[in-house]
């Protein structure tokens, strides 16, 4: 006997339940167990992921150790058979309730309680950010420690993090007392780099990674931040191999939910903890910083439209086709007045009321036949009116989301000459402010990035109090922003393909330069020069040793840094190659995401979609090898392609193959060399 629902939930998930029956006193699956449980896996394993829940009962006869020993007999006997059958072991989770479910002490009872349950829930994916989430799901670490006093942990991967006492505090600033939950993510390898959607660009320049690791942390289930001056001293394993010219650098978000890394202007070091070296700065130094002048980038005009987007137009609705009246048939209504149901035997009082009766109905059936020749044409010439207004919404529609598409990019064309001007504005102040404070080791210590960082911050300030978050994922949940001016928040909201052309209309865009042009701000202050030469005395100052043996030892084996930022890190250094620089270009028609790894010097890039509709990736040594890594949606299954190539050689186009969770991160682990 077996129970089987299904239902398709909205969080793209088809659930299942079977239930599997067995015979008293008995683990073993009979004949129909084993056909149902058949009839299971191969549905799941052709799923793109998937997760098992197996439930184990028992009658209430026998002792409740005994059945609790007899439901874990059950439980193992499906488990097995699933494994048998190709099913993930660690996909699968069991629970024995014996005989505290039990449904009774009645033969029907006992029967339905001699069984397993098995739950299964198919995961099929919208997006490749579902995709991601799910390959991404449960690298998590969660390493405990005590917010009183300083503790080293270290990760799976190698990863040590040496936390001081009281490092953090709440989200609103109060102290953390008790227990905190220490949460890294390790990326080390190409396949974790997709995983995470990482790639190693920094303002368009290559990067090639030592390893990135993502710290946060919680108390209590809530968020923490590292407190003011505090930071974490973390170690990236290196295998030995320490390169000199390794800088530490933070993950700064951009709008295809990826990250652009920033330089702290921290080189890693081979000692754990670092000696601390103090100038003597001349309170000339600060007025001479604070005589720095910096232009004001021009204010943008504001996009201006007649207010916001109108509703999706809709389908037009199909009318409504009329149903040809029945005639009555005098046999049938003989036998509706029949006393005995024949109609042979219909008195004379019987014929007369079904006699009644038919003509009633064939007067009705006259009536609606004459109305039924109008309805028909009437729903023809409505049919011919629906076919054209289908054809109508078409275009309709084709324009509203031209329309949407346009008004996202002049906002997002806006923003970004709207954030170079409020830096440079933030920049003057930055100047005034740190020139104040410029005999602090904190801020001459590392100037040149002490100001940039402190600008950036007043920068996201003052876009956020004009309705824009530095976060590019918030600007669309802003309350009274520009998208909701704009676009509005119930098109935001319902539109089903909303995300879908936002991100086709920031890749339509040129790219983003806003960067570059910061840059340039800062480096026409000449900040970066003064920066330097008090850095360079630094390091005549210092003397870089290992505090003891264990360090020393230590030292050989990882790159460590001093971090003041939670969230991703990573080590890095800014890749030069001699070679000609070239662009690689695969022609491809649908949305797809796609790098291209260079797995000799452990850099990924990102491709980009053009105007025309092609994929391409900039600024790659010619001569290089690469493997092109691409992954599409199509019917909620994960598509995959790779093609290695040569930088300089013409990319085919890529051929697809579907394949479960499971199969693709067995491909993208054949990456990793």
């Amino acid at each position: 006997m077996l129970l089987f629902v299904s239902a398709f939930l909205p969080a793209q998930t088809s659930s299942s339940t079977a239930s599997i029956f067995f015979e008293t006193d008995q683990s073993e699956l009979s004949e129909d167990a084993r056909k149902t449980l058949d009839a299971i896996a191969p549905t799941l394993l052709q799923a793109p992921d998937y997760q098992v829940n197996i439930e184990a009962f028992t009658d209430d006869r026998g002792t409740a150790q005994y059945n609790l020993r007899l439901a874990a007999d059950r439980a193992a006997s499906v488990q097995n058979y699933l494994a048998g059958k190709g099913l993930i072991a660690d996909k699968t989770s069991v629970q024995n309730w014996g005989e505290r479910k039990a449904a009774g002490p009645s033969d029907a009872g006992r029967q339905k309680s001699r069984r397993v349950d098995v739950a299964i829930n198919a995961f099929y994916f919208k997006d490749f950010g579902a995709l991601k989430d799910r390959l991404s799901a449960n690298t998590e670490q969660v390493l405990t420690i005590q917010a009183g006093q300083e503790q080293t942990v270290t990760a799976a991967r190698g990863t040590l993090v040496i936390v001081p006492a009281n490092a953090f505090v709440f989200e609103d600033g109060t102290a953390v007392s008790g227990q905190i939950d220490l949460v890294v993510q390790e990326a080390y390898d190409p396949s974790d780099f997709i995983l995470h959607n990482l790639t190693t660009m920094s303002n368009g320049q290559i990067l090639q990674t030592g390893g990135m690791v993502c710290i946060t942390a919680k108390s209590e289930g809530r968020e923490l931040q590292l407190a003011e001056g505090a930071s974490l001293t973390v170690s990236i394993p290196n295998g030995g191999n320490f390169d000199p010219s390794m800088e530490l650098f933070y993950a700064q978000p951009v709008a295809n939910g990826g990250v652009d890394w920033k330089p702290a202007g921290q080189k890693f070091r081979k000692t754990l903890k670092p000696s601390r070296v103090t100038l003597s700065i001349d309170a000339a130094l600060g007025k001479r910083i604070a005589a720095i002048k910096v232009p004001e980038y021009p204010s943008p005009a504001l996009p201006v439209f007649k207010g916001q987007m109108p509703p999706e137009p809709k389908l037009p609705v199909a009318p409504y086709k009329p149903r040809a009246p029945k005639k009555p048939e005098w046999e049938s209504v003989q036998k509706m007045f029949a006393g005995g149901g024949e109609a042979a035997r219909l008195n004379r009082k019987e014929l007369k009321k079904a006699q009644g009766y038919f003509n009633e109905q064939m007067a009705r059936y006259t009536r609606d036949s004459a109305k039924y020749i109008q309805l028909e044409e009437r729903y023809r010439h409505n049919l011919e009116g629906y076919e054209k207004a289908k054809l109508r919404h078409v275009k309709e529609h084709e324009d509203w989301v031209s329309e949407l598409k346009f008004r996202l990019q002049s906002i997002m064309l806006y923003e970004r000459e709207r954030r170079v001007h409020y830096y440079s504005k933030a920049l003057a102040k930055t100047l005034k402010s740190k020139a104040k404070t410029i005999q602090q080791y904190e801020t001459y210590s590392n100037l040149y990035w002490s100001v940039d960082e402190a600008a950036e911050e007043q920068t996201a300030w003052m876009l956020l109090s004009s309705g824009f978050s530095n976060n590019v994922r918030k600007n669309t949940q802003v309350v009274g922003n520009l998208y909701e001016s704009i676009i509005g928040t119930k098109v935001m909201d319902t539109y089903k393909e909303y995300g879908y052309v936002r991100s086709r209309a920031y890749h339509s865009i040129p790219a983003d330069t806003t960067g570059n042009i910061i840059s340039q701000i800062l480096k026409n202050t000449g900040l970066r020069n003064i920066s330097d030469s008090l850095q360079a005395e630094i390091k005549e100052r210092v003397l870089l040793t290992a505090q003891s043996p264990e360090q020393a030892n230590y030292a050989l084996k990882g790159y460590v840094a001093s971090v003041s930022q939670l969230g991703w890190i990573n080590c890095d250094r800014f890749y030069n190659d001699p070679a000609e620089k070239m662009q690689v270009v695969v022609r491809e028609t649908e949305e797809v995401t796609m790098y291209a790894v260079c797995t000799d010097i452990n850099s990924m890039l990102p491709f980009y979609r053009n105007s025309e509709g092609s994929y391409l990736v900039s600024g790659l040594p010619k001569g290089k090898k690469i493997s092109i890594v691409a992954i599409k949606i199509k019917d909620g299954m994960a598509q995959f392609s790779r093609q290695d190539i040569k930088v300089g050689e013409s990319a085919t186009s890529m051929a697809y193959q579907s394949m479960p969770l499971r199969d693709l991160k067995m491909e993208l682990k054949k990456l990793n060399g």
